[in-house]
């Protein structure tokens, strides 16, 4: 068999491989920043954040009397933002670590036409090893940061509410 002939038998549909679900991914809009260098991704992080504390400070404002209570409603408009960023980068996560397995994966399950046709493809070794080397070099560093940043994320979190906790007495 020659180098691209498995290309040629492949039985899965291109948007179901998983080289074609990394290509997407890294060319959404969404899922495509993690990919960012450190300052682009550093950038776009506070930027949302700053977006978020912005659209959760008239709810803040609603329920929260910020003329009694300043430093509480700022506090809970950040721990809101931050939730709401918790949220974004989980499901930044997933999308990859779903990536990250379906690369390392020898099998590759798919679908021919729906949900109750399903059947494996196992990938040929000169494919498995292009994609375990793009998971290793590509794929594994987005998820560590994607990791670091959730860390970052929660354990803000948790400072913001034993702060409350600690203003509230």
């Amino acid at each position: 068999m020659s180098e691209f002939e498995w290309f040629i038998r492949c039985p899965v549909s291109r948007d179901q491989r998983p080289f074609y679900e990394y290509l997407k991914r890294k060319e959404s809009i969404l899922l495509g920043w993690v990919a960012l260098n450190q300052y682009k991704y550093t950038k776009r992080f506070f930027f949302s954040l700053l977006s978020l504390f912005t659209l959760f400070f008239p709810i803040t404002y609603l329920t929260i009397s910020l003329s009694y209570y300043p430093v509480q409603g700022i506090l809970i408009n950040f721990l809101l933002s931050l939730l709401g960023l918790a949220i974004i980068y989980t499901y930044l996560y997933i999308a990859w670590f779903y990536v990250k397995r379906r690369l390392l994966e020898a099998k590759v399950w798919y679908e021919e036409s729906g949900w109750y046709d399903g059947k494996i493809w196992i990938k040929p070794p000169s494919i498995l090893k292009h994609e375990r080397l793009l998971c290793h070099y590509q794929i594994v560093p987005l998820v560590k940061r994607l990791q670091k940043t959730l860390q970052i994320i929660f354990l803000n979190i948790l400072v913001v509410v034993l702060t409350l906790f600690f203003l509230s007495y």
